[in-house]
């Protein structure tokens, strides 16, 4: 995990432990690492969240991480996102993924270069709860959802 999509899941609360531990094996694997880093990198992802916490803040200093905006955090965790659609087997985890990034659209009060993702949450709950026939299928969203992915992938890290 990318250090700007870890800060967005502390912003949110979301954050676990194997969220900085997976955080901590990016860091080393791309060859960024500190005494801290290195301590997290060693822990299970059942050990206790606030012990992390302090090594994290630790690694911070070690490594003159600073927090950035809270936008740069929700782009960074929306290429998360995209990076799991484009790996996606499954139609209903890749309709997940996107309503999740929907909801980071929304907490950006849905800027231009992102409103699709509005639009697709729009598509998929017509397919999962709509009663009227719809001009597009599950395998077109499900295409239109991977390409999407794809672009921001491409365009945005």
């Amino acid at each position: 995990m990318q250090t700007n999509a870890l800060f967005y899941k502390i912003h949110k609360r979301t954050v676990s432990t194997e969220d900085y531990v997976n955080w901590s094996h990016n860091l080393i694997e791309n060859d960024v690492s500190s005494p801290s880093v290195d301590i997290i990198s060693s822990f299970s992802f059942g050990e206790n969240i606030f012990e992390v916490e302090v090594y994290f803040n630790r690694a911070l200093n070690e490594l003159e991480i600073h927090k950035p905006t809270f936008e740069m955090c929700a782009r960074a965790y929306i290429g998360d996102l995209a990076n799991k659609i484009i790996q996606a087997n499954n139609d209903s985890v890749t309709f997940d993924l996107a309503y999740m990034i929907f909801w980071i659209v929304s907490d950006l009060h849905y800027p231009d270069d992102l409103i699709w993702w509005y639009e697709i949450s729009e598509m998929i709950d017509e397919l999962r709860y709509g009663d009227i026939p719809t001009e597009f299928n599950i395998d077109g969203v499900i295409s239109r959802i991977k390409n999407e992915a794809n672009n921001f992938w491409v365009n945005d890290m």
